[in-house]
């Protein structure tokens, strides 16, 4: 008995369930939809209610009402009803999207890094399909695999070669004002120097 003796333990009713479970937990990608076919595979293997929802970390009532959403209507009882965070785009857009993004910025798009707002405007003048910017995030972490993180950025109109060449031609600044750099003045006063010569640039 589940819950010492309180309740009679649910049982999976639907025949060939954990076959069909099992299938389905392998080939679901979205993790709420895992967690729930997950739950009810554990309960149609003769797992308790208590114990499944404590190894998946969810709440008993959840695994209940799951378990009679799967008995009543098979596998799409279960799925998520929530249509807001639908992707937009076709399979092969999405891919056209990875690619486009890791290729990194383009002269037109005028900007050294792809940033949230930047691949807003690139669905919409590229894809024909408009996203807030919440639903930018979303679509690129979620379901295009992407992580928050970014690289740091590198203008689009630099050379590698014309920067090494500036370093080898530039002048070099003379020990003796280099020396004086460094030891003339406080370190107040040094940051006031600094200032200084910014406001006159």
């Amino acid at each position: 008995m589940e819950a010492q003796g309180m309740r009679t333990p649910l049982k999976v009713e639907r025949e060939g369930a954990v076959a069909e479970l099992a299938a389905y937990v392998k080939a679901e990608k979205r993790a709420v939809n895992q967690v729930r076919l997950r739950a009810i595979l554990l309960v149609a293997r003769g797992e308790h209610v208590p114990a499944v929802a404590e190894a998946l970390s969810v709440g008993e009532r959840a695994v209940r009402e799951w378990v009679h959403r799967y008995n009543e209507s098979g596998v799409d009882g279960l799925r998520d009803a929530r249509t807001g965070r639908r992707c937009r785009l076709s399979a092969e857009d999405q891919a056209r999207l990875k690619e486009r993004i890791r290729a990194g910025p383009r002269a037109a798009d005028a900007v050294c890094s792809l940033r949230g707002e930047d691949i807003r405007q690139i669905l919409k003048d590229e894809f024909g399909v408009e996203y807030g910017l919440p639903g930018v995030y979303y679509l690129l972490h979620h379901q295009l695999g992407f992580s928050y993180l970014k690289p740091r950025p590198i203008h689009r109109k630099a050379d590698p070669q014309v920067q090494e060449a500036f370093k080898k031609n530039s002048p070099k600044r003379s020990p003796k004002s280099a020396k004086n750099i460094r030891t003339s003045g406080s370190r107040s006063g040094s940051r006031t120097k600094a200032d200084s010569d910014n406001k006159g640039r």
